[in-house]
């Protein structure tokens, strides 16, 4: 098969679903954004015999990372148990517990000469705190962005009736930290419209 000239760029159209009772609602818009960086939280264990690497042990957490957006949404903050809606207006609060949820956002692309879209869901996402910065007006104002920190747990892949987790020919279930649609792929004018259930293909 032939190389692909792909290239990604930008960030776009940024959304989050929270579950109920096990069910995603409806994608809500989380904020304008600015950038999205995503990290493996991968190690790898070499396992000795004989005075030799016998074999590799992967440990694949899944993956870490910041999303910058340009402004903190009530909306957001408030379905994240960090802000609660009070009689004299908006207060930040104790944050107690974190919301498990997914995130939704696309990229620009070029492939072979033709500009696409990427579609793409994270899942088993929670995000940190945002810490908030200032910087005083002097010859031109001084916009201030805010990040998040990520952490994607994933979810279990499911089997091809997406009924059960799905498990492979040596007994494994396989984790999803992700998934991503692009114009060819089934469902792709909808994708951004519901949190997929990731499911195996036939004869995975």
């Amino acid at each position: 098969m032939a190389k692909k000239k792909l290239f990604k760029f930008n960030i776009k159209n940024v959304k989050y679903a929270t579950p109920v009772d096990g069910v995603y609602g409806t994608p809500a818009p989380l904020a304008y954004s600015k950038s999205i960086t995503l990290e493996a939280d991968y190690e790898e264990t070499k396992l000795y015999g004989d005075g030799q690497v016998l074999a590799i042990l992967a440990d694949d957490k899944g993956k870490t990372g910041v999303l910058s957006v340009i402004n903190l949404e009530k909306e957001y903050e408030i379905a994240m148990k960090r802000s609660l809606e009070i009689t004299q207006g908006t207060a930040e609060i104790q944050q107690r517990s974190t919301v498990e949820h997914a995130i939704y956002f696309e990229v620009d692309g070029i492939e072979d000469g033709i500009a696409k879209t990427y579609k793409r869901w994270l899942l088993g996402v929670t995000t940190g705190k945002p810490s908030e910065s200032y910087t005083q007006t002097e010859d031109n104002p001084t916009i201030n962005g805010f990040d998040y920190p990520l952490t994607i747990m994933g979810v279990l892949l499911k089997d091809t009736a997406g009924t059960a987790d799905f498990v492979d020919a040596n007994g494994n279930t396989v984790r999803v930290w992700s998934v991503t649609s692009e114009p060819t792929d089934t469902g792709y004018a909808t994708f951004e419209s519901a949190v997929p259930v990731p499911s195996a293909k036939s004869g995975s």
